[in-house]
């Protein structure tokens, strides 16, 4: 089953909140952000606030495209 870009924008969204909190964690821990484990982390949150970024542009894209579709049905009429 096909999960809703709503339901995916979410998630990306909590993992990435996640992710970030987790290497600011583990920064403090260590004494200092240049640590394998913090960039590991932010580099994971990186790619899902990416992949969020690219949910809400397809979203934009696609309410773009329907109403362009939608205002050429209009005109036919």
């Amino acid at each position: 089953m096909r999960q809703g870009s709503n339901f995916m924008a979410v998630f990306y969204a909590i993992f990435g909140i996640l992710f970030m909190y987790l290497a600011y964690s583990n920064s403090i821990e260590a004494g200092t952000v240049f640590n394998f484990w913090t960039i590991l982390l932010t580099l994971f949150a990186a790619v899902d606030f990416y992949r969020l970024y690219l949910i809400f542009r397809f979203r934009m894209a696609a309410k773009k495209i329907i109403k362009k579709e939608q205002e050429k049905k209009d005109d036919k009429k």
